[in-house]
């Protein structure tokens, strides 16, 4: 396949992630909206957020992270070289050794959630009751860990036959399970958080239930039989191993953020909370896309060994990434606290409220090109069965996560731990790239690093007339309608100003990008 047609495929797996996940990141504000409605950043706020990160967590490392890292290769390279008798023999013993494991491991997390919650949030000791309701509502949600790491197989394993869209569907089902239980039930209820707690169990049984009928179309069939000692099943289990940290860093270090922020002034963890969300929205609608279409098509070349398609791959990966990206955190940086009020500032969270998250959320800003680059590499490592080097990178990048931290939350306060993860996402960023560089050989950094300068010129000049028009209205008194007019007129204003200016300055890079658009289908395998 040529290069033009594999951008093209690219693409398209990209998009056909990025529609249900931009249906699904609506559909998650409108839950954030309900949890702050409901929650705020109050004690319950709190106590759901961190009993949330918990199986939310583990949930990213063993089932979206590590283990689909690890599979995808290792399931393409099986699909290319063998039957489909044999393919399907090792999907059905690791379905099955997989649920063993979760099982367990959800009934040792529901046991041991007392000493996890200590661990994960110091600081809630101190507040009465606010350390035993998080203990209750972690032991409510543990078993979502259990239904999303299957949920996550089913992904792996139709993600592997370019089946994008219906994986991306289910968090839609996640979310409208929650929204319906708070919608219904939060009103009716002492402690709204568990209404969301029961929510999130739900919405687990539906990601994983919306999934088998389309598995079973591909070719699956649950054959009941654990298989611990298949070859493939070990290459995975062992790959697995350094990915569950490697794959995570991420949600690591918002875990570790979190566990430093409860012993800041309370609503710290929620403010934290709520100002990724945001960013979230930001890198899932397209980053996150990317990255799941990605590894599928890294594996293929690799399996193919076709490395400078790779090479080529990762360029317009790239460039197609910071081209998003910089205006996004441009944006963000200029207009975070009208997005946190608007978005947010009702019931019980209120001003003070959100001066915290969006002190956050300018922090968090600052790092969503990077992250969303090292959503880029990471896939390419893992195509090579490679978790190693990403887990040495992990460790390091997470130790100097802490040690900025905590340095930065003195003068700056919630808002340095926000920063700290922003720094640390550069260097994480940086030294992947470099990594990468000896394995499959140089990138042509110029390729996407002019274009990369060109874009943020033109983000900044966005930047300055999105800040211009903004400040024309009072807006802190507007009512909440007139409100989301200005916020709505700004943003748009800074989308045709930047693609203007792209137009202008940037037409080749930017015409190149459209090419890939150009065809109403892509040539098949």
């Amino acid at each position: 396949m040529k290069q033009k047609d594999q951008d093209r495929r690219l693409l398209r797996s990209t998009f056909a992630v990025s529609v249900p996940t931009m249906l699904s990141r609506i559909m998650g504000y409108i839950r954030d909206l309900l949890q702050a409605f409901y929650l705020g950043t109050s004690r319950l706020g709190d106590a759901f957020t961190t009993a949330y990160i918990i199986p939310n967590l583990l949930r990213r490392l063993t089932g979206e992270g590590a283990m689909t890292a690890a599979f995808i290769p290792v399931f393409t390279q099986i699909k290319k070289e063998k039957t489909k008798e044999k393919l399907w023999k090792f999907a059905n013993a690791f379905f099955f050794d997989l649920t063993l494991i979760m099982a367990l491991l959800t009934v040792l997390g529901i046991i041991f959630s007392p000493l996890l919650v200590r661990i994960l949030a110091p600081g809630f000791g101190d507040a009465p009751g606010k350390w035993e309701l998080t203990t209750v509502l972690t032991r409510l949600m543990f078993p979502y860990i259990f239904l999303i790491s299957l949920a996550a197989l089913a992904m792996a394993i139709l993600n592997s036959f370019r089946k994008f869209f219906v994986p991306a569907f289910t968090p839609v089902l996640f979310n409208l399970a929650i929204i319906s239980a708070a919608f219904f039930f939060a009103r009716k209820v002492e402690e709204p958080a568990y209404v969301f707690a029961v929510g999130v169990v739900v919405g687990g049984i539906l990601q994983l239930g919306f999934q088998i009928p389309f598995l079973w179309r591909n070719g699956m069939r649950f054959k009941l039989g654990l298989s611990f000692t298949h070859p493939a099943v070990r290459k995975v289990g062992k790959l697995m191993i350094p990915g569950i940290f490697g794959a995570g860093i991420v949600q690591i270090n918002f875990a570790i953020s979190r566990a430093i922020a409860s012993v800041l002034e309370e609503g710290s963890v929620a403010s934290l909370y709520f100002a990724s969300r945001v960013q979230e929205l930001t890198l899932g609608i397209f980053s996150i896309a990317l990255s799941i279409a990605l590894l599928p098509t890294f594996s293929e070349q690799v399996a193919h060994k076709d490395i400078q398609g790779m090479r080529k791959t990762l360029v317009f990966s790239f460039k197609l990434i910071f081209f998003i990206t910089l205006p996004a955190m441009m944006g963000l940086l200029v207009l975070n606290r009208p997005i946190i009020q608007v978005l947010f500032q009702y019931g019980v969270f209120d001003v003070q409220s959100t001066t915290k998250s969006a002190l956050c959320l300018f922090y968090f800003a600052l790092g969503i090109p990077f992250i969303s680059g090292v959503k880029i590499l990471s896939p390419a490592f893992y195509s090579f069965k490679d978790i190693k080097t990403p887990v040495i990178v992990a460790f390091f990048i997470m130790l100097g996560y802490i040690g900025l931290s905590l340095i930065l939350m003195n003068p700056l306060r919630v808002g340095g731990i926000a920063l700290a993860l922003s720094i640390t996402s550069v260097l994480n960023f940086i030294l992947l790239f470099f990594l990468l560089e000896k394995k499959i050989g140089k990138i042509e950094k110029k390729e996407f690093i002019i274009p990369a300068i060109k874009y943020g010129f033109s983000a900044v000049v966005m930047g300055g007339a999105v800040w211009y028009f903004f400040k024309q209205f009072e807006f802190l008194r507007l009512a909440f309608f007139p409100k989301l007019g200005v916020l709505l007129s700004a943003i748009t204003l800074g989308i045709l100003v930047y693609i203007l200016l792209n137009l202008l300055f940037n037409h080749e890079d930017l015409k190149s990008l459209r090419d890939a658009f150009s065809r109403e289908r892509i040539l098949k395998e």
